[in-house]
């Protein structure tokens, strides 16, 4: 509770609050007034309700007045970490309100316009979109715990099955088949609609990595991780899809970087659990059979995971869309950049995830500790912060400034990683992470806003497809080069043209998106 004696008698307070006041978080709505007490009810904005009350009391010749609010917060999956920081913000509020109370009642200067937390977006989240977008996050977290475990324990799943490095490097090379099963999930998330889609990818997805630990050699397991791989990145497409359709116009970018966090925190767990592998032999099974407890969200997810109000607004001609209108007069334009974008960042970001440890351990001789420490210091952290910031400048400057400066980093600092060592190395990483983690906000919102609801998922499906046909080139380009330049270091360097390409050549010619709503930026053809 916050007291303030104010030098106004109550009437005079009592009017002043009748007036509408904004205090940057759910700001509230009209005031009403009875016996002496105001209450302003907001449920517009994350909390299901916020309702702020001031009591005003007489005190001599001014007035005492308290005010309180009462917060009704439901966030699913994620409300313990936004709990705290909604209740910060009504806090702010409620200090805010007492000083616009005092300075129309009693004089004193007005305080400044609040301005918005930082983790709320621009624009205010109704509770109904931020329950949704909360739904399709733990989507995203499941698939990125799944995701990561084949690549995380790749050294104990060839100890348990005698498996030569020429076996796994088969076994990585068959799992990206399944983006056959991304390509066609997405597709039909045009048709079925997205909550479908993503409920079957989770069910996939958790299904498959539970059986994966029940595998008796490489080649069933192998054949698992197709399956496992396909209903992540299905999972990933129509997920981000799903948080563009939701969003408000203002807050699209900051919530595609939210999304990614959770995609990203999936990862991390994967990583954070792999002591686990080293109790014993096969104990990697069981990082496996914790993916498939993700079945036991089925029910809820089913519960809160709504259609998007978009696509059930336009369902009926979404199921009359044809793919040809990516490649027509009005979007066949902005398709085939963010088609070459998707080629050239898959081109240059494949190889360099899939080959970093190889250059680190033979090319600068670092060991296994010292890959973790340098990796963890120059990619944790950094790499969240990089996220909000980057989510939050696409909003308030733009996508395409911030996406071209951010990748056009991304490349230059990936070079010093890859062709220096020393404190240098550690630097250019640490502003590679950065970069990449800025723009990547920004480039997941050229992905999905550029095209009509209609097509949405189809458009993510075939830049999926040109994304792992840039994948598959940089790594047979980098293993090809790798050799006759003298280590892989300077191959994959090679490969860091293409986010330079990307920067100077391509963002520059698209559209800008920020603040416009989807239908004005991407209107469906009629």
């Amino acid at each position: 509770m916050i007291v303030r004696r104010i030098a106004a008698p109550p009437d005079a307070v009592l009017a002043a609050a009748a007036e509408p006041i904004t205090t940057g978080f759910a700001d509230p709505g009209p005031a009403r007034i009875e016996d002496g007490t105001v209450r302003w009810t907001t449920t517009d904005d994350i909390a299901r309700e916020v309702e702020r009350i001031a009591d005003v009391r007489p005190d001599g010749s001014g007035s005492i007045v308290s005010l309180y609010a009462v917060v009704t917060f439901d966030l699913p999956y994620f409300g313990l970490l936004f709990r705290p920081l909604v209740g910060r913000a009504v806090r702010r509020s409620l200090e805010h309100i007492g000083d616009v109370i005092e300075a129309r009642a009693s004089g004193p200067p007005a305080p400044p316009e609040p301005t918005r937390p930082f983790w709320a977006g621009r624009d205010p989240i109704p509770p109904r979109r931020a329950a949704t977008v909360a739904a399709i996050c733990a989507v995203l977290f499941v698939g990125g715990y799944c995701g990561s475990l084949f690549t995380q324990t790749l050294d104990y799943l060839a100890k348990s099955f005698h498996a030569t490095d020429a076996n796994l490097g088969v076994a990585l090379a068959v799992t990206r088949i399944g983006v056959l099963v991304g390509l066609a999930g997405s597709i039909l998330a045009d048709r079925r609609g997205r909550r479908r889609i993503l409920l079957v990818s989770i069910t996939g997805v958790c299904a498959m990595t539970a059986f994966s630990a029940l595998t008796p050699n490489l080649g069933s397991f192998g054949a698992l991780q197709v399956f496992v791989r396909g209903f992540v990145q299905l999972g990933g497409v129509v997920g981000y899809v799903a948080v563009t359709e939701e969003a408000p116009e203002g807050s699209r970018a900051f919530l595609l970087a939210l999304a990614g966090m959770a995609a990203g925190a999936g990862f991390a767990l994967g990583a954070g659990l792999l002591p686990i592998a080293d109790v014993a032999s096969g104990a990697w099974r069981l990082m496996f059979a914790i993916g498939g407890l993700g079945l036991l969200l089925l029910p809820g997810l089913a519960r809160r995971l709504p259609e998007t109000e978009r696509y059930a607004s336009m369902s009926a001609r979404a199921a009359g869309a044809h793919a040809s209108e990516l490649v027509d007069s009005t979007y066949g334009g902005r398709f085939a950049i963010v088609a070459a974008m998707g080629f050239l960042l898959g081109l240059f970001g494949s190889p360099s995830l899939q080959f970093t440890n190889r250059y680190l351990s033979d090319v600068r001789g670092y060991s296994a500790t010292g890959i973790l420490w340098l990796r963890s210091i120059t990619q944790g952290v950094p790499g969240l912060a990089g996220i909000l910031i980057g989510g939050r400048l696409a909003e308030s400057h733009g996508r395409k400034p911030v996406a071209a400066r951010a990748t056009l980093a991304l490349g230059v600092t990936s070079v010093v990683f890859f062709l220096t060592g020393g404190i240098s190395l550690w630097v250019g990483m640490l502003l590679a992470t950065i970069a990449g983690a800025m723009g990547g906000p920004a480039i997941t919102a050229f992905n999905t806003e550029l095209f009509p609801t209609e097509v949405r998922g189809r458009a993510g499906a075939t830049l999926l497809a040109f994304s792992v046909v840039g994948a598959a080139s940089g790594l047979l380009l980098v293993g090809y080069l790798a050799d006759p330049l003298g280590d892989v270091g300077k191959a994959v360097a090679l490969t860091c043209v293409a986010p330079v390409i990307v920067a100077l050549f391509l963002i520059p010619r698209l559209p800008e998106a920020r603040g416009r709503a989807l239908d004005d930026l991407s209107p469906p053809e009629v």
